[in-house]
C-alpha cells in the first residue's frame, strides 16, 4: 500500500493548511514565487498549495496569498487531517477541452502566420 503524504504549512508560525489527500492517486505542491518583469518593472511575491485529485481529476487549492519580505515559510510532511481544499475546479468535458485547444490553435496560427508557408 501506498504511504500518503501532504504539507503542513506555516507562515510566520501561523498554520496556513494542511494540504492532502486521502486517496494514493494524487499530486499535492507548494510553489514559491519570486517574479520580475523588467518590461513594466512589476513583481510578485507569492505563495500557492494546490494539487490534483488523480482519481477525479480535480484541481484543488488550499492557499494561494502573497508574501512579504521577512516571511518565515515552514513546511512539515504530514500523512493525515488534511484539510478540505478552498476550491477545487472540476474536471472539463471532452466539448470544454476541444474547445480550449481550438483556441489556443488559432491564436497560434495568427501569432506564427508569417512563418507559416502557405
Amino acid at each position: 500500500m501506498k504511504k500518503i503524504f501532504g504539507f503542513k504549512v506555516c507562515i510566520n508560525d501561523e498554520i496556513i493548511c494542511r494540504a492532502g489527500f486521502e486517496n494514493a492517486n494524487s499530486v499535492v505542491s507548494c510553489i514559491l514565487n519570486s517574479v520580475r518583469r523588467k518590461n513594466d518593472d512589476s513583481e510578485e511575491l507569492d505563495i500557492s498549495i494546490g494539487g490534483l485529485n488523480s482519481d477525479t481529476n480535480e484541481h484543488v487549492d488550499w492557499h494561494r496569498n502573497s508574501l512579504n519580505k521577512g516571511d518565515i515559510i515552514s513546511i512539515e510532511i504530514i500523512s493525515d487531517d488534511f484539510d478540505t481544499p478552498t476550491t477545487i475546479r472540476k474536471r472539463l468535458s471532452e466539448k470544454e477541452i476541444i474547445a480550449q485547444k481550438l483556441e489556443y490553435f488559432h491564436k497560434l496560427r495568427e501569432e506564427l502566420k508569417e512563418h507559416l508557408e502557405k
